[in-house]
């Protein structure tokens, strides 16, 4: 899917540029300046490296094909130098391009002087920001005062709020009092009414009999049933006593009555005049409350009005703002003399140099005894090691050196903040370089392949800043730390891994 990564976006290529920050860049691929969108597989021969590619004489940076050799070179640069091709000129004449800059200029220059003329004489930026200095410090009186007005505003409203409900405890306790006393009084009226007629009763007694005929006040007899001895004297004494035993209890439980009306009346005294305590609170918390917001009045006005002012301010200044942001774009696009020459894709020569210092600082980290100075040659874009071309030493040397350019380049771009994949794959870099070099005798003793294979794994484990796969015959030094994960390929079904492919079923 990576390979048309330059037409579509959401390929699995455009989603592995987003992840790294190199999506939507341009590399030039040939010498008339035409430019693709990058692509991932144009990453890939830079950060995987495989058995073949890592021993061959083609230089690190190159995939040997002559018609990508430009693409190469510009995505090398990509990384190193963090610059796309996006700015290379291609088919559009000078004359074109002056006509279209003097027309954009033209237009720039329209609104620039509009701008200019919304502005007073009076209105530099240096005084404007005096002005704003000055009126936010009165902003920031006036709204310490508001602050202040509205906390004793808020005392006396919690004043307020309590008075109101002790008011109006008040008045429904005085409600039920009124409700009481008016039954008790009616209670008391009854007492009254019972206690005059049982007086009536008492003082008539027995003569209610003997005046006029009719039934018996004692025993309920009618005339005709009546004899003068029917009743004796003892039962009008009892009824006189019964009468007069009514008219006590009575006469108890009006006296009650009157002292619980007398302390009802009590409490409605009290009430009446606690009401008009609370009515006075009241009444002086309101007048308190509407003198802070008389206060606070003129302060919301006043702050209204300087927030008005300091609004026009900040226009004018973003007004100055954006005069200053066209007059750069119109001094960009303004035509400035004849055309300037195509931008060149090449890498930077002080660049080079520093990538070159990195690749030799890996060397030396890794005791490769050929590294006493490294130097990238800007022509044939191989590593010169020891005043020779990688590509003319043997291909164990080769090997070692290329995954020192690849390693080097990855992590000259960590220490500068530049885009990466992050990750590299090294096939074998190692293993060929027991082989002699040509002409040279020997290759490197046990002792010698040792140092630089242990210090190469060490280097990986505690010095490199990215993720690093090794497919390699040679067993690692076994003190590596914890978050080296090695898995060995038995080439057997009953114990552990087979291989790198899994073992077809």
């Amino acid at each position: 899917m990576h390979g048309q990564a330059s037409s579509k976006t959401d390929s699995l290529s455009g989603f592995l540029l987003r992840q790294i920050g190199l999506d939507g860049r341009q590399v030039r691929k040939n010498k008339r300046n035409e430019t693709v969108p990058l692509s991932f597989r144009n990453l890939c021969f830079l950060c995987i490296i495989d058995e073949t590619k890592m021993q061959s004489a083609t230089p690190p940076a190159l995939s040997g094909q002559y018609t990508t050799t430009t693409a190469e070179i510009s995505t090398l640069k990509l990384l190193l130098q963090g610059e796309d091709d996006s700015a290379i000129a291609q088919d559009a004449g000078a004359a074109e391009r002056r006509k279209i800059g003097r027309g954009k200029a033209e237009v720039l220059d329209v609104v620039i002087r509009d701008l200019r003329e919304s502005l007073t004489a009076s209105d530099t930026p240096l005084e404007l920001n005096e002005r704003l200095s000055r009126l936010d410090n009165s902003i920031q009186d006036h709204t310490s005062e508001i602050d202040s007005i509205l906390e004793g505003r808020a005392g006396v409203a919690t004043e307020h709020a309590s008075a109101t409900r002790t008011y109006s405890s008040y008045q429904s306790r005085l409600e039920e009092v009124h409700e009481l006393i008016a039954r008790f009084s009616l209670l008391r009226a009854k007492y009254d009414s019972d206690l005059e007629r049982l007086e009536m009763v008492r003082e008539a007694g027995s003569l209610l009999g003997f005046f006029r005929p009719g039934v018996c006040v004692f025993c309920g007899a009618q005339v005709e049933h009546q004899a003068a001895d029917m009743h004796s004297a003892e039962e009008i004494t009892a009824f006189g006593n019964s009468v007069l035993a009514e008219i006590q209890k009575t006469n108890t439980l009006r006296e009650d009555l009157l002292i619980t009306l007398s302390d009802l009346r009590a409490q409605e005294e009290r009430l009446q005049s606690g009401i008009l305590r609370s009515t006075n609170a009241i009444q002086d918390l309101r007048q308190r409350i509407n003198a802070f917001d008389e206060d606070l009045q003129p302060q919301r006005v006043a702050i209204q009005e300087l927030m008005s002012v300091r609004s026009d301010i900040e226009g004018k200044l973003a007004t100055h703002a954006q005069i200053e942001k066209l007059e750069a774009l119109q001094a960009a696009v303004q035509p400035e003399g004849p055309e300037n020459p195509p931008t060149s894709s090449s890498v930077n020569d002080k660049v080079l140099v520093e990538l070159a210092g990195a690749i030799k600082e890996v060397l030396h980290q890794w005791s490769v005894p050929i590294a006493d100075s490294v130097t990238y040659d800007k022509n044939s874009n191989d590593l010169i090691v020891g005043d020779q071309a990688r590509g003319s030493r043997g291909k164990g040397v080769r090997s070692i050196l290329h995954a020192a350019f690849t390693l080097g380049l990855a992590q000259y771009c960590f220490d500068r903040d530049l885009e990466h994949p992050g990750f590299i794959v090294l096939d074998s870099p190692l293993i060929t370089y027991r082989e002699p070099e040509p002409g040279a005798g020997a290759g490197p003793t046990d002792e010698e392949f040792a140092s630089v294979s242990d210090a190469f794994y060490r280097y990986l484990d505690f010095q490199f800043d990215g993720q690093c796969i090794v497919v390699e015959n040679t067993d690692p030094p076994p003190n590596l730390s914890e978050e080296a994960k090695l898995i060995h390929f038995t080439k057997r079904l009953d114990h552990g891994r087979y291989g790198f492919f899994p073992f077809p079923v």
